[in-house]
């Protein structure tokens, strides 16, 4: 089930760089409705890599700072955007990234999922 990324910083509105929506310091009341709190976490010391987000995720930094360079493809040039503690972001999906992890990071993160439709056997 897809979600409404409207509706998820409704009624802030996020800053929105090359299709990636960050919203600072979020209320508590909105990570609540979110239920950000049984998202899984994901950690990770200072490190570099490249990334492709498979599915649009949203994530919310409890922890540290990352650098996030979008590849130049979903754009006429690269951008740059630091992610840091009390930032609620979401990466659509297909984006193609460099992730640096500057300070050591802790993040919860919710993925779509992904519906598969199957046919029903007909009936004969």
């Amino acid at each position: 089930m897809e979600r409404n990324y409207d509706s998820v910083f409704a009624p802030a509105i996020p800053t929105d760089i090359h299709g990636v929506k960050i919203l600072r310091q979020p209320s508590d009341a909105k990570l609540v409705e979110l239920g950000v709190a049984s998202w899984p976490i994901w950690e990770s010391i200072p490190c570099k890599f490249p990334w492709t987000f498979k599915k649009t995720e949203t994530m919310y930094f409890l922890e540290g700072k990352v650098k996030v360079t979008i590849d130049k493809q979903h754009k006429e040039e690269e951008a740059a955007l630091e992610l840091m503690a009390g930032d609620l972001v979401v990466i659509p999906k297909g984006m193609t990234v460099v992730v640096d992890v500057t300070e050591a990071v802790k993040k919860h993160y919710y993925r779509d999922l992904e519906i598969v439709k199957s046919e029903s056997p007909s009936k004969a």
